[in-house]
């Protein structure tokens, strides 16, 4: 075996990641040693010296990256796309979503939410605080919220510790135990692209695009709405 790739990426990716692992492995002799958090804390480990060939973040987040020299110009790719939906137990009463008003009252009704936290800087969490200032409730959902560190909030809803979450529809995907009610509204709801690109301190950096080859192929892209995610 040749060694390890270390990837950084948004939990998005798992699911997609996880089921192109053996190909990457067979074509290149690495396999992935991934650290999954949000663009937040991507670039915080990054900064601080944390291990990564590979990241994939928001464009916002690469930018930042390359722009403080931490990132390779002219590596990065976009890659896919996804959006912000509900999720409940499963078996449990799903939610009316179909309009902003029916959001709100969702939430408003939920005796618990689970989101992301929006200072880990995750694109689903920052948003959905915004949806809640916008609403008029944030203090209300937020004395009952179950908030995330990057992880799929689903957990919680799963684990019964929380009735709704909120986070990307891929994230919902990876969790058993739940079912995904579906994106929120679009007058609500944010698409998320994510970027791949190799780091200045790879120590992979052919494995690191490698990678990001195989996830723009034809077939990887096919399969991504399985996984929750639009090909970009």
């Amino acid at each position: 075996m040749a060694g390890n790739l270390n990837v950084m990426a948004s939990v998005a990716f798992k699911g997609l990641l996880e089921r192109f692992e053996p190909e990457f492995r067979q074509s290149t002799g690495f396999v992935f040693a991934p650290v999954y958090a949000p663009a937040g804390t991507v670039v915080k480990r990054i900064r601080t010296g944390a291990t990564a060939d590979v990241v994939v973040v928001t464009p916002e987040t690469m930018k930042l990256l390359i722009d403080e020299g931490l990132a390779m110009a002219g590596s990065e790719r976009n890659i896919a796309t996804s959006v912000v939906g509900v999720a409940v137990r499963t078996g449990a009463p799903r939610p009316k979503i179909a309009t902003p008003d029916d959001v709100r009252t969702a939430l408003i009704a939920a005796k618990s939410v689970a989101y992301t936290d929006p200072s880990t800087g995750a694109a689903s969490g920052v948003h959905f605080v915004q949806l809640l200032e916008r609403f008029g409730i944030a203090d209300a959902v937020k004395a009952k919220a179950k908030l995330g560190d990057g992880g799929p909030v689903a957990e919680f809803v799963a684990r019964g510790e929380a009735e709704i979450a909120i986070q990307q529809l891929c994230e919902h995907m990876l969790v058993p135990g739940v079912d995904v009610v579906g994106p929120l509204p679009d007058e609500l709801n944010k698409t998320t692209v994510f970027t791949a690109g190799v780091t200045r301190s790879a120590a992979a950096p052919d494995e690191g695009a490698a990678l990001i080859k195989l996830l723009l192929a034809p077939h990887v892209r096919a399969a991504m709405p399985s996984h929750g995610l639009t090909p970009v």
